[in-house]
C-alpha cells in the first residue's frame, strides 16, 4: 500500500527541524531540511529574488520536497516502507544517492538514475527487505563520513538515531519487532559489511 508525501514528510520533518547554520555542516544554512543552494535553485526557477532559507514558506517547503525529492525517486508508485525510505534518503543524500543505494540493495548496476532494470523488478521485490538494506547502507555511510572527516563526529549520534527510527518505521509497516531507540544502534542493522570501494561508488552519487 502506498503512502502520501504528507505522511512521509511527517517522519522527515521530525528529524530535519528548523533553521540551522552549523560551520561544520557542508550543506550550510538549512531550514526544514532544505539547504540554501536548493532553495536558491527553486527561487530562480520561479523567477523570484534569492533570499535566506530562514524565510522559506511552508508552501515552498512542500513544493520543493515534492518536485526535488518525492517525484525523482518515484515514491508515490512504491510500497509504503520503500517509499518512505527512498524519500527520506533522497532528502539526506540527494535523489541520485537514494537511487544508487536502491540499485545496490537490488543487486543492480549502480548508475544513480532510475533505469528500466529497476522498473522491471521494483514491484515484485520484498519492499520491506530492500528498505532495511538501504537503512544499512545509510548507516555505513555515516561511519565512513566520520572516518573521512572527524569534524562530522558530532553529528553521528543524531544521524544514527534517525536511521534507527527510520528502520523502526519500516518494521512497524511490515509487522516486525522494533528495537529500543535508547540503544546506540540496532545490532540487526550492523550485520552486513560493505567494502570501501562499494561505499565510495555510492557516495559519488550523493548530493554535494
Amino acid at each position: 500500500m502506498p503512502i502520501t508525501l504528507n505522511e512521509a514528510l511527517n517522519f522527515t520533518l521530525k528529524w530535519e527541524g528548523g533553521f540551522t547554520n552549523d560551520k561544520d555542516d557542508p550543506g550550510g544554512p538549512t531550514n526544514k531540511g532544505i539547504i540554501q543552494s536548493v532553495y536558491n535553485r527553486f527561487r530562480r526557477r520561479k523567477g523570484l529574488n534569492i533570499q535566506t532559507v530562514k524565510n522559506i514558506s511552508d508552501s515552498e517547503v512542500l513544493e520543493i520536497y515534492e518536485k526535488d525529492y518525492w517525484n525523482p525517486v518515484r515514491a508515490k508508485y512504491l510500497k509504503a516502507p520503500l517509499a518512505l525510505v527512498m524519500f527520506d534518503t533522497a532528502v539526506n543524500f540527494g535523489p541520485s544517492g537514494a537511487i544508487s543505494r536502491l540499485q545496490r540493495a537490488l543487486n543492480l548496476k549502480v548508475t544513480g538514475s532510475w533505469t528500466k532494470e529497476i522498473s522491471d523488478i521494483i514491484h515484485t521485490c520484498d519492499a520491506g527487505d530492500i528498505a532495511l538494506k538501504i537503512c544499512k547502507l545509510r548507516i555505513a555511510r555515516r561511519y565512513s563520513r566520520v572516518k573521512e572527516d572527524d569534524t562530522q563526529s558530532k553529528f553521528l549520534k543524531g544521524w544514527l538515531n534517525r536511521d534507527n527510527d527510520l528502520a523502526n518505521e519500516v518494521k512497524k509497516m511490515i509487522n516486525m519487532k522494533i528495537m529500543n531507540l535508547d540503544d546506540d544502534i540496532s545490532e540487526d542493522l550492523l550485520d552486513e559489511n560493505f567494502t570501501d570501494d562499494e561505499l565510495f561508488e555510492l557516495e559519488s552519487y550523493d548530493l554535494r
